[in-house]
């Protein structure tokens, strides 16, 4: 299986969303093709999922938080790159989508998934993920 790269959240002043991966996905989708093996496209996955929460609202699934969000934390983080706990659990369900939609053996092991469409992405406002016990306060999601 070739999975595609996510893209990138990076919005032209229009509001339309770039291509910044160059060929990568593109070189991707042409190997499994020409192996003949299941692609789970990611990169258009996470395309539509950034074009669907628009260009603030696709925000809220990376690492951008206001100054003092955590602890030792001074300066207002704006990271287009690495995603919070939202964007990574939709990612993840994305990737699941794509294990079912290729009916891979291992989605046999898949329990309480139902389906995941990425223009209907999970709603940011009713996302909550308590913080561990584990999890440092100094540092915060994805950094």
């Amino acid at each position: 299986m070739i999975v595609t790269s996510t893209a990138r959240r990076s919005f032209d002043a229009h509001g339309r969303l770039r291509y910044t991966r160059d060929d990568y996905p593109k070189a991707a989708r042409e190997v499994g093709e020409e192996l003949q093996i299941p692609i789970i496209d990611l990169n258009k996955m996470t395309r539509t999922f950034y074009v669907t929460l628009g260009v603030k609202g696709s925000k809220r699934a990376f690492v951008h938080y206001a100054t003092n969000t955590f602890a030792d934390q001074p300066e207002a983080l704006h990271e287009n790159t690495h995603f919070n706990t939202y964007g990574a659990h939709q990612i993840a369900k994305m990737v699941l989508q794509g294990i079912q939609d290729n009916r891979l053996p291992i989605g046999e092991h898949i329990v309480d998934f139902k389906r995941y469409d990425p223009s209907q992405p999970d709603r940011v406002d009713q996302w909550e993920w308590p913080r561990s016990i584990k999890n440092s306060d100094i540092k915060p999601d994805g950094n």
